[in-house]
């Protein structure tokens, strides 16, 4: 488990203690802002972009407005971007994960990034095959792999219970976890949710560790959301999408159908023909006055 990377950011120095703990306190604040007024209001999904989809997933009282920063960042480096709205992410987990399934089959989103915060990590580990196969990685920031004790005192909830170290859909999501290869986690060990903060570790060799403290910090951050990004860019350049490849195929079949469809040249060569039917035409009527000749002889 000591075994993981360190993210290092070449635009950002990492701030202090005192600025790392006020921060986490103003997303504390924005968060339950954007549980109340996202009630009403839905953060608006961003569909264009050359490169592939991101799906982002919110935890526990999750609204999509939170992802606002995240959105826009990604939206602005090509990327679509697509938030599913969830509800108040009180109930049952293994529902949520039908309703992201759903999401993704009704959006037609294929080959895409799904990115999960807390529980929103939860909820996509239970994805089924006809989810999974849309998906090309699953990035989890912040998710109580193994629980968070943290659970205990919101026990009136069925995430809670699922979410309490060693029950049984944790250790289901362990499994899941286990035999899936196309996860990464991100995590800080001075997460003031998931306690003990190594709860959110997968124990790959790969899991990137932020060196900065706060659970809220992890998406709605300016480092979090640059690690965010840097993985998936990192992903991107390992298998880009063949972007290229598809114009030039779309530029073949323009070509082969090109002479169906009216342009210049073939409008041209249709006035030919169709001027050269006029003089088959005219072959013909030499036959027709060969019959009054012969009526001509007979008299």
């Amino acid at each position: 488990m000591n075994v993981h990377l360190t993210y290092i950011s070449d635009n950002r120095s990492i701030r202090n203690p005192i600025l790392q703990f006020l921060a986490e306190k103003w997303y504390t604040i924005l968060y339950f802002w954007h549980i109340i007024i996202g009630i009403f209001i839905e953060l608006e999904n961003s569909p264009e972009g050359d490169k592939r989809p991101v799906v982002l997933v919110s935890g526990f009282l999750g609204r999509t407005l939170s992802w606002e920063p995240m959105l826009k960042y990604l939206s602005a480096n090509g990327h679509p971007v697509y938030t599913v709205p969830l509800g108040f992410q009180l109930g049952n987990i293994r529902k949520k994960s039908k309703i992201l399934e759903t999401f993704l089959i009704e959006k037609n989103i294929k080959d895409c990034y799904i990115v999960g915060h807390s529980m929103g990590g939860l909820i996509a580990s239970g994805l089924t095959y006809k989810g999974r196969d849309r998906v090309k990685k699953i990035f989890i920031a912040g998710t109580p792999v193994r629980g968070t004790y943290l659970s205990y005192f919101l026990p009136m909830f069925i995430c809670s219970w699922q979410m309490m170290p060693n029950s049984k859909f944790i250790r289901e999501v362990g499994e899941v976890f286990g035999k899936l290869p196309n996860v990464q986690s991100v995590f800080t060990k001075k997460d003031q949710v998931i306690l003990p903060s190594e709860n959110s570790r997968l124990g790959h060799f790969d899991d990137v560790e932020l060196p900065e403290a706060g659970h809220l910090n992890l998406f709605m951050g300016p480092l979090g959301i640059e690690c965010l990004f840097d993985l998936i860019t990192a992903e991107e350049k390992k298998d880009p999408k063949p972007i290229i490849r598809k114009v030039e195929y779309s530029k073949q079949l323009e070509d082969v159908e090109s002479p169906k469809t009216p342009s210049k040249s073939p409008a041209f060569v249709s006035k030919k023909n169709s001027s050269s039917l006029k003089p088959t035409k005219s072959k013909s009527i030499p036959k027709k006055k060969s019959a009054p000749t012969k009526k001509k002889k007979k008299k």
